[in-house]
C-alpha cells in the first residue's frame, strides 16, 4: 500500500495539484487571519475562531508537505528543480503558527 502510494504521488500531475491546492488553502489562511488578530482575540469566542484558523492552517501545512514530499520524490528520477515555492509555503505555515502560539498575531 505504502510503494503504492509513493507510485502515486510521483506522478507530476500530482504534485502540481497538491501545490495549487496548498496555494488556494493558504489563501484561505489570509482571509481568516482576522479571526486571530486584534478583534478576533478579545471576541467572546475567540477559542472557536482559534480552533478554526489552526484547522485551516494544518491543512495548508498538509497540502504544501504532501506537495513537497510528492515534487521531491519525482525529483529523485527525473533530476526536476527544488520545489522552492512549497517549500517556502511549509516554512511560513510554521513561522505563522509560531507567532500564533506566542501570540503575537492578536497584537
Amino acid at each position: 500500500m505504502y510503494s503504492e502510494f509513493k507510485a502515486f504521488l510521483r506522478k507530476p500531475d500530482i504534485g502540481g495539484a497538491l501545490a495549487v491546492a496548498a496555494g488556494v488553502a493558504f489563501f484561505f489562511n489570509c482571509v481568516l487571519l482576522p479571526l486571530v488578530g486584534r478583534a478576533g482575540s478579545s471576541a467572546p469566542h475567540a477559542g472557536k475562531n482559534r480552533l478554526a484558523f489552526l484547522a485551516v492552517l494544518g491543512l495548508t501545512f498538509a497540502l504544501a508537505a504532501l506537495a513537497t514530499w510528492s515534487k521531491l520524490l519525482r525529483r529523485s528520477e527525473d533530476k526536476s528543480r527544488l520545489p522552492y515555492w512549497s517549500l517556502a509555503l511549509c516554512g511560513i505555515c510554521v513561522a505563522i503558527f509560531i507567532l500564533l502560539m506566542a501570540g503575537r498575531l492578536a497584537v
